[in-house]
C-alpha cells in the first residue's frame, strides 16, 4: 500500500449486540483528525477527563464518526442524547474503541 493516499469514504458496521449496530467512518482525513483533536479536552492527555468533558467529547465523536445506525431516523447528536443511559453507554464504548483505531500509532505519527 502506498503511503500517500486520500482518506477513504468507507464505513465500518459495528455491532452493539445481536441486532443493534452503528455505521462508522472507517477512515478520517487530516482535517477531520485535527478537528477531533481540537475538540478533545486538554485533560485527556492526563487521562483525567471530568464527566462534563467526557460527555461533551463523546457527543462530538458521535457526530463526527457516525453515519448510520439500526434505529429509524438519522443518527444525529440530538437523537444520540435522547437514548436511554444504558444504550448511550454501549454506543460510547463502541465509539471509543473505534476512535482508538483511527489514532495514529507513535510510528505512524512521525
Amino acid at each position: 500500500m502506498s503511503i500517500l493516499r486520500k482518506a477513504s469514504a468507507e464505513t465500518t458496521k459495528v455491532m452493539l449486540d445481536d441486532q443493534d449496530y452503528l455505521v462508522l467512518r472507517s477512515d478520517i482525513s487530516k482535517r477531520d483528525f485535527n478537528a477531533l483533536a481540537a475538540n478533545m479536552p486538554e485533560s485527556a492527555a492526563d487521562g483525567k477527563l471530568s464527566l462534563p468533558e467526557a460527555t461533551a467529547f463523546q457527543a462530538y465523536l458521535f457526530g463526527a464518526l457516525t453515519v448510520g445506525w439500526s434505529l429509524d431516523g438519522e443518527p444525529t447528536v440530538e437523537a444520540y442524547e435522547g437514548l436511554a443511559a444504558e444504550s448511550a453507554n454501549a454506543v460510547d464504548e463502541a465509539l471509543a474503541s473505534h476512535f482508538e483505531t483511527l489514532i495514529p500509532s507513535s510510528a505512524e505519527g512521525k
